[in-house]
């Protein structure tokens, strides 16, 4: 059995009109919700062997914030394709790159959002915000899977679901 989180960046900010999409950092309401999203976490018991991650600058800022309220620390790659990958790509990644029981895979709407929804055997979870999939969104997910390669859409039981705006 694996476990993956799936989360959403925490907020970006907008503030500067002249960056590139992919160099937007966290806004200050996005750096309080990875923090308290890093708490929820840890507060569960619940951290990745391994962490899979858009290497956009919000994406990277928001893991080194959750990764802070985390016991350890695990190993990080970043992957430019998930940047704006649908869930189909994204799901071709973990089957190739996720190592160890428990994974999380950070990256962006829509993607993270529908790959949460298709993964998903259960019932949507009763928040109001889950079809949205905000920012910092998180979801965990139980697989019944040896090995990550055959992972699936439809196969997955929710374990979990939270928003920062839930937390904070």
């Amino acid at each position: 059995m694996k476990k993956l989180i799936l989360m959403r960046h925490a907020k970006s900010s907008w503030s500067d009109g002249d960056l590139a999409d992919v160099e937007r950092p966290l806004s200050a309401r996005g750096k309080s919700g990875a923090d308290a999203v890093g708490m929820w976490l840890n507060g569960l018991g619940v951290t990745p062997d391994m962490v899979i991650s858009s290497s956009a600058n919000r994406c990277q800022e928001t893991w080194q914030r959750v990764a802070a309220k985390l016991s350890q620390t695990p190993e990080i790659q970043h992957i430019p394709a998930l940047y704006m990958a649908g869930s189909d790509r994204i799901l071709d990644i973990i089957r190739t790159q996720a190592k160890g029981d428990t994974v999380l895979l950070l990256g962006h709407n829509p993607g993270i959002g529908m790959l949460a929804r298709d993964l998903r055997v259960d019932p949507a979870p009763h928040h109001a915000s889950f079809e949205k999939y905000p920012s910092g969104a998180t979801t965990i997910l139980k697989a019944p899977v040896e090995d990550w390669a055959t992972l699936n859409f439809g196969m997955s039981h929710l374990m979990e679901y939270v928003t920062p705006k839930g937390l904070i």
